[in-house]
């Protein structure tokens, strides 16, 4: 029987879903023995300290790398083997995209028996400095970082491998003001301290940052001076968000803007977006583009269309599709302060034929009366726990001819194909995109189209 810190050799043979290198165990008592190990990948033989057993599979770490993958490189980062984020940094690129295409093809057998084969995976166009979005939690050092992999224990690095490169010089700034001002750090234990993280966001196609300091309070100390050299190194934006709740929620309700416009501005496929820091706008930009013109080609927007986009946050994926000619775009989304966001992106870019209304995707009738009929094309691009099955019948409800499932989580995505093939659609191409390279995240996009009259 395997015990927490025994020493064995073992092969790595896969990669989980998680991103952790898996190994196969078998001995006298063992067989077929399950190890998940971090920092392994494929080919690697290690020694391997058990860390972590449970009944039908352990945890470990690489104790000594016997012989490295041929796919094995040379981390960039110094806090790569301890920090939570990258997972695929110490492999080759091709390698990466490949067990990413396995990962779908695994998500989907869980809830299929047959289904098409994966294509090849959409590499991103840049491997780093393509996060557009960071929320790093300030140490008790009075230093940012990240969190170590399964915990809240901080990884202090103010320079990730894939954040911009704008936002190294706004974390530095931040400790300074932080030193000086005798800024206290949050302490998850006790929940005491004040500052608790630093959110940045940036707009790559302007370049304008927005600053955001996450605090447990209403007020810094001396906040003049953090609004100050925030936009002395070129902050657009500064806010305070007020999160003064125990537990994992990074994001209080109330932003208060103490310097600057209330919003940056970024451009997808030559379309103009105004973001508020509280959107939901993608993290990688530039593959982003790649994402949206192949869901769009895929929709098949003619001039008499009605196309519906459920679940569509600021607007980007509405507008786009409006540009393509439809007859009518209509946005839906449950939070109101994105529809807002919506409906002005819409102004300033003068697009007349997309409207957008703050409702359920689940509410079949409201939806009906906001596009004044039945949609011929419905977009989809949900949340990690995807459609449900209250929003799967809204849709087949509706009826629509064609739907685009854009998935961030491929698990639920299958479920939901499940559910929708029941009620008469048939999945076409499955098409994963790497819009988080060096991460174990993949997102992925399928057409369905109707196979027969459905009950209205």
């Amino acid at each position: 029987m395997i015990k927490k810190n025994d020493i064995i050799e073992v092969n790595i043979t896969d990669v989980s879903f998680a991103g952790l290198g898996v190994a196969s165990y078998s001995d006298g008592e063992l067989e077929n023995f399950i190890i998940f190990i971090h920092n392994a990948i494929p080919g690697d033989k290690i020694l391997c300290r058990i860390v972590k057993t449970e009944k039908k599979f352990a945890y470990g770490i690489i104790e000594k790398l016997i012989e490295p993958s041929q796919t094995r490189i040379e981390a960039q980062c110094p806090t790569f083997d301890k920090c939570g984020g990258c997972v695929y940094l110490n492999m080759d690129y091709e390698t990466e995209l490949e067990i990413k295409r396995r990962s779908v093809v695994n998500a989907y057998k869980r809830s299929m028996a047959e289904f098409p084969e994966p294509l090849e995976t959409e590499p991103s166009p840049t491997l780093s400095f393509y996060r557009n979005k960071v929320i790093c939690p300030l140490s008790q050092n009075g230093k940012f970082g990240f969190y170590a992999r399964a915990s809240h224990r901080n990884i202090e690095n103010n320079n990730c491998f894939l954040q911009d490169k704008s936002f190294n010089k706004f974390l530095v700034a931040a400790e300074k003001y932080i030193a000086e001002n005798g800024v206290v750090p949050y302490d998850e234990v006790t929940g005491k301290g004040l500052f608790r993280q630093l959110y940045l966001r940036a707009a790559r196609s302007t370049g304008e940052v927005c600053v955001c300091a996450v605090i447990n309070g209403k007020k810094l100390p001396n906040e003049k001076a953090f609004a100050d050299i925030m936009a002395e190194n070129g902050a657009a934006s500064v806010y305070i968000n007020e999160n003064t709740t125990r537990g994992n929620t990074v994001l209080g309700i109330n932003f208060r803007l103490i310097y600057g416009k209330e919003r940056i501005t970024d451009t997808l496929c030559d379309v103009k977006y105004e973001i508020s820091p509280r959107a939901f706008y993608q993290i990688n930009r530039e593959q982003t583009e790649k994402l949206y013109s192949y869901a769009l080609d895929l929709a098949q927007i003619t001039p008499d269309d009605t196309v519906l986009d459920l679940f569509c946050g600021i607007g980007t994926i509405t507008l786009l599709a409006a540009k393509r000619g439809a007859k009518r775009v209509v946005g839906i989304e449950i939070v109101e302060e994105a529809i807002v966001d919506a409906k002005k992106n819409a102004q300033i870019n003068g697009i007349t034929n997309a409207e957008f209304f703050a409702a359920d995707a689940a509410d079949t009738l409201k939806i009906v009366e906001k596009c004044g009929g039945y949609p011929d094309i419905i977009i989809v691009d949900p949340p990690r726990k995807g459609l449900g099955e209250e929003a799967v019948n809204a849709i087949a409800r509706l009826a629509p001819k064609r739907v685009v499932y854009i998935s961030c989580n491929p698990e639920t995505q299958a479920k939901d194909i499940v559910a929708l093939s029941a009620l008469g659609y048939k999945m076409g191409d499955i098409k994963p995109f790497d819009m988080f390279p060096r991460t174990q995240h993949v997102e992925s996009v399928v057409k369905l189209c109707r196979t027969q009259e459905t009950e209205i």
